[in-house]
């Protein structure tokens, strides 16, 4: 945790420091041009310039590092993203942009050039570009972290229509996961009022529940359903599935989301029922959510939500999703419920699932 927060802090600090030395070398420059009599202009700008390199140098090893040790996010995650291909597009240009100023200003440090006035507005030019470029970079930067431009498909847009006969309208969607359509209700149904687990309530759940991430096989998880926490202070009454960090978390099951929440122990996390509003299903350590999640949002089984992470009291160097089942009296209350382990559920709905895909 300390070493993520660390590169964190200093990849940003070198980007405001980097911006702070090119403007002030731009800034240099256009006296220098306007005072060519006065020779500290020039070493402001050579100044400058130094600071500038500096932070390019912080700026490059900790994205470097970020990127390939898997500290934020995993690196497919990023190889996905077009929102960091686009980042990095732009970093080149500013790249590009600097070799000619980088060598120019090298042969004035060592006297084997004297400035030019055509070469100092130049560089002076090149240097406010440069701003502007990193400043962009900042911004896709900020859009990235929140999940925007992850090259994910989003679920198709449901379609309405209405049960014939039938008291409420309900949303026909193609399911993600497979073919099938599944049905949401427009109006949730009535609290069951209790949250006692029959027959009926694990066939249905297995019915509608999927594996909230891909190419997992749930056979080959072990349960920690009943596993002491808290130094055998509590019982675990959840499935962690490990996996690298942004991986895309997916509504295992059709419904809505409740709450999206932030706890000490459970770091970002989002609380969702199902379609038959029987069940809260709970997912934890989340690095970040989907674009566009709020409160009440209409899910599809497969939709991204958000993505692995370790927020929280999860361990940075083991990312995992905190996956929970509750059977619940009603789902406004969305902390409560009977806790089922999800781990039997997911096995038993693995057939099914493959079984509709392939029709």
């Amino acid at each position: 945790m300390i070493t993520r927060l660390a590169l964190a802090w200093l990849h940003l600090l070198a980007l405001v420091v980097g911006l702070a030395g090119v403007w002030a070398r731009g800034r240099a420059l256009s006296d220098s041009l306007r005072h060519p009599e006065d020779p500290r202009a020039i070493r402001r700008a050579l100044v400058g310039d130094t600071w500038w390199g500096l932070a390019a140098a912080v700026w490059i090893v900790t994205g470097l590092w970020r990127l390939l040790m898997g500290t934020e996010k995993s690196t497919s995650y990023y190889v996905a993203s077009h929102a960091f291909m686009l980042k990095m597009s732009l970093f080149l240009v500013v790249f590009a942009l600097e070799i000619w100023p980088m060598t120019t200003l090298m042969r004035w440090r060592r006297k084997k050039a004297q400035p030019d006035p055509r070469d100092v507005g130049r560089i002076e030019i090149i240097s406010y570009v440069q701003c502007v470029l990193v400043a962009i970079i900042a911004l896709v930067a900020v859009a990235m972290a929140r999940g925007y431009g992850a090259g994910l498909v989003a679920p198709p847009a449901p379609v309405v229509s209405a049960a014939s006969g039938a008291v409420d309208s309900v949303l026909r969607v193609a399911d993600s996961t497979s073919r099938a359509p599944v049905v949401v209700r427009a109006t949730p149904p009535p609290p069951s009022g209790t949250d006692s687990v029959t027959p009926d309530d694990v066939a249905l759940i297995t019915r509608e529940i999927a594996m909230p991430l891909d190419s997992i096989d749930p056979t080959t998880l072990h349960s920690s359903f009943t596993d002491a926490r808290g130094g055998g202070t509590r019982e675990h009454h959840a499935l962690d599935i490990m996996s690298p960090r942004g991986t895309p978390v997916r509504s295992a099951a059709s419904g809505r989301v409740l709450k999206l929440f932030t706890s000490k122990d459970g770091g970002l996390m989002v609380y969702a029922a199902d379609s038959s509003e029987r069940f809260v299903l709970m997912y934890a350590h989340l690095d970040g959510y989907a674009p566009a999640l709020t409160d009440s949002t209409p899910l599809v089984r497969g939709q991204l939500i958000g993505f692995v992470g370790s927020t929280g009291n999860a361990s940075p160097n083991a990312p995992h999703l905190h996956f929970a089942i509750a059977r619940s009296a009603d789902v406004k209350h969305w902390s409560r419920g009977n806790p089922i382990d999800p781990l039997p559920i997911l096995v038993a709905a693995r057939p099914a699932v493959s079984t509709i895909s392939q029709r």
